[in-house]
């Protein structure tokens, strides 16, 4: 009986031993920040969260470390900074949204709604039968204005030619 119970102890312990253990790889603290970070070691460019490298140099010490951060307590954010001390905004897999780095957040819309004003532009010009036609005219014989001195001596070399 005694030994039916102290099995019955071990295997429990066996069994959510593993499972508390993971707890800390499924937080939501441990999601954002591993999410937040860029995988270092220069073979995969992956976020740290989802490096799929076996055995990879730089994720796999990278995400044991937060965990243990955030077991003690540090907020996201602050491991978050610390890392981007350590390694430099390159270990970020986003810029930060202020100062400068506030350009590459900003800069891809505006070149975005700038390039399609153009093609908009550019639409709109060739579609307007206004635009493509000289006002006063038509369209396959452009208006020219000459002097009688010019029209009279271009009559006269039409008729040599006839």
């Amino acid at each position: 009986m005694i030994r039916s119970v102290l099995a019955a102890l071990v295997a429990a312990a066996l069994l959510t031993g593993p499972a508390v253990s993971q707890d800390r790889y499924n937080s939501a603290d441990y999601q954002r920040v591993t999410h937040a970070l860029t995988c270092q070691c220069g073979g995969c460019n992956a976020i740290v969260g989802e490096c799929a490298m076996d055995r990879c140099p730089s994720s796999e010490p990278i995400r044991e470390e937060v965990a243990e951060r955030l077991q003690a307590g540090e907020a996201a954010e602050d491991i978050i900074s610390m890392f981007a001390e350590r390694y430099g905004l390159v270990i970020l897999s986003a810029p930060p949204a202020s100062g400068l780095h506030l350009s590459a957040w900003i800069l891809p819309g505006v070149f975005l709604l700038g390039g399609a004003a153009v093609v908009f532009t550019v639409l709109r010009r060739r579609r307007s039968p206004a635009a493509a036609a000289p006002a006063g005219g038509d369209a396959a014989v452009p208006a020219v204005e000459a002097s009688p001195e010019v029209l009279a001596r271009i009559e006269r070399d039409v008729e040599q030619i006839r």
